[in-house]
């Protein structure tokens, strides 16, 4: 029997998409020497590592394929800032259940509150848990459904919006709707109810919902019914994070000038 290298090993690992045991073979023979595994222990630890890297690089595929937000994650989001968000309440959907029970969250409040922040951390963790996301803005979403108007129906039904398991919507209630528009939107939520996850922000609240979609209280109802129906709803409040930092920008600036306000009195008296 002819001798076996490593790059014939290599190879055949290669073969086999093994590619992390083959980019690190020499490695791994030195951990398993080091550490006396025994064969089986040494094939778990390949295994082992070998499905945590496809793992990793799964996630970050499949973030990169959801265009989601980068940045904006459950680990940066400051609860104690709004109070008004159970953080317990948020991490127990950090387990993905309710994309397995094809449940939807929507976030309501006044602009820069942290909605689509927590949306976007949501997606992130829903995507770790093995899920298909895709993020859109309700105005990049609507000009999507409209193209696809055009396109054969067998090509509409591999888009993006519809295989993903929980899709993100952001921004609903800044510009209102056409007819034609809110009627797309509805038969999105139609086909996707009780088959796969919606998350909604919105600046408006229910009450406020056909000034959005093209003043049709019955179109809006029928939206409603099908997206409250295993939902869960999470109203946002406090103040702005924009407007935060504008107001400690502001604070900064007041206390300065009084410092050289003082100094200056000082100076004067000295």
């Amino acid at each position: 029997m002819s001798e076996i290298t490593l790059d014939v090993v290599r190879e055949k690992l290669g073969k086999i998409s093994l590619k992390y045991t083959a980019d690190n073979l020499s490695f791994l023979l030195e951990e398993a020497v080091k550490k006396d595994l025994s064969l089986h222990n040494f094939l778990d630890m390949i295994l082992t590592e070998e499905l945590q890297r496809r793992e990793e690089e799964r996630i970050k595929m499949w973030l990169r394929l959801s265009s989601l937000p980068p940045g904006k994650t459950l680990e940066n989001f400051d609860f104690s800032f709004q109070p008004s968000i159970s953080k317990k309440r948020i991490e127990m959907l950090t387990t993905g259940e309710y994309v397995r029970r094809c449940e939807n969250i929507l976030f309501l409040g006044p602009p820069g509150v942290g909605k689509s922040h927590l949306a976007t951390a949501l997606g992130v963790k829903a995507v770790e848990c093995g899920f298909r996301v895709l993020y859109r803005k309700l105005n990049d979403l609507i000009r999507m459904l409209k193209e696809d108007t055009l396109r054969p129906r067998a090509r509409v039904n591999c888009r993006s919006y519809h295989r993903a398991r929980l899709l993100i919507i952001d921004e609903v209630g800044f510009d209102p709707l056409s007819t034609t528009e809110a009627n797309l939107f509805f038969h999105l939520i139609s086909r996707r109810y009780e088959n796969s996850s919606v998350i909604i922000t919105s600046n408006k609240t229910f009450r406020d919902w056909p000034k959005v979609f093209a003043g049709d209280e019955v179109m809006v109802t029928a939206i409603l019914d099908r997206l409250l129906h295993h939902s869960h709803i999470i109203n946002v409040k406090g103040r702005s994070w924009r407007l935060k930092d504008m107001e400690e920008a502001i604070q900064f600036t007041r206390v300065k000038e009084k410092k050289e306000e003082t100094s200056e009195k000082e100076r004067a008296l000295s």
